[in-house]
């Protein structure tokens, strides 16, 4: 089968139509990354992989709650939130109850063996739960835009030690889309739940077709080029979007060109 690399003339012809700008100040990368680029790229491409792995074990964890439960038995229902647990991941759903939050399941995720539900489980919200769930309501409350109707929430630890990066995610239902643009970064107080930071990660809506409807027959999407404007390197969306859709990206920013595959990030001279 025939591979095309969607770069060049028709992405310039999908931004145009998404109205982001395809001529950045691009500046040619005539020297090697420094110190402190490296370790920013090693940062993100880590921050990247945390946000793809929890935001699957997300995914998986709502369809097995589905599963057991009516959505309309729980009209207080406030979201989910995702952490490690000894080999993996647990993510545990919520309700509103009083002053506090009800747990309304904890799914559990091993390494070598399938999730397990647990519903209405006896315990006690831990300290990092309540902090979680609230970093994640305050996000929500300003992280949102009119990019998308829904919008999930992926918690990561800050550079911060005392703060939580919550992505607020801007949603589709088609799974053939690939949502470049509409997401935020908002960074929260652990201790008190204050906003902290707000960083819109694209300055438009831009949602890339992976479905190749439009190709010649026989070809097939395998890369597209993005234009990065809001900062000079790339930022943790772009390999969360690599490894979640299985695609790689060219990305260009004010800093040079850098093509994201599997998760890691190189610039290209």
């Amino acid at each position: 089968m025939k591979v095309i690399v969607l770069v060049g003339f028709y992405i310039f012809l999908v931004a145009c139509a998404s109205g982001v700008s395809t001529r950045p100040q691009q500046k040619e990368v005539s020297k090697p990354l420094t110190v402190a680029e490296k370790a920013y790229v090693s940062q993100i491409e880590a921050d990247g992989l945390l946000m793809y792995e929890k935001d699957t074990r997300a995914a998986a964890a709502t369809d097995l709650l589905l599963s057991k439960i009516n959505p309309s038995d729980y009209p207080d229902f406030i979201g989910w939130v995702t952490y490690q647990n000894t080999d993996d991941f647990t993510v545990s759903f919520y309700e509103k109850y009083g002053d506090g939050f009800k747990i309304i399941a904890d799914v559990d995720f091993g390494m070598k063996r399938e999730p397990s539900i647990k519903l209405a489980p006896k315990r006690e919200l831990s300290v990092t739960e309540k902090s979680m769930i609230k970093a994640r309501l305050a996000a929500l409350k300003i992280g949102t835009n009119s990019c998308s109707d829904q919008f999930n929430t992926v918690i990561i630890p800050s550079q911060n030690k005392d703060a939580w990066d919550v992505y607020v995610l801007a949603a589709t239902t088609n799974p053939n889309l690939v949502q470049v643009g509409g997401h935020t970064k908002v960074t929260i107080s652990k201790i008190n739940s204050e906003v902290l930071e707000k960083l819109p990660l694209s300055k438009s809506c831009l949602a890339l077709d992976k479905s190749g409807d439009n190709l010649p027959d026989g070809a097939s999407v395998s890369a597209f080029t993005v234009s990065h404007i809001v900062t000079s390197m790339p930022v943790a969306i772009h390999p969360y979007l690599n490894l979640l859709h299985n695609i790689s990206l060219a990305v260009i920013s004010e800093r040079g060109l850098w093509m994201i595959e599997s998760g890691s990030i190189k610039v290209l001279r």
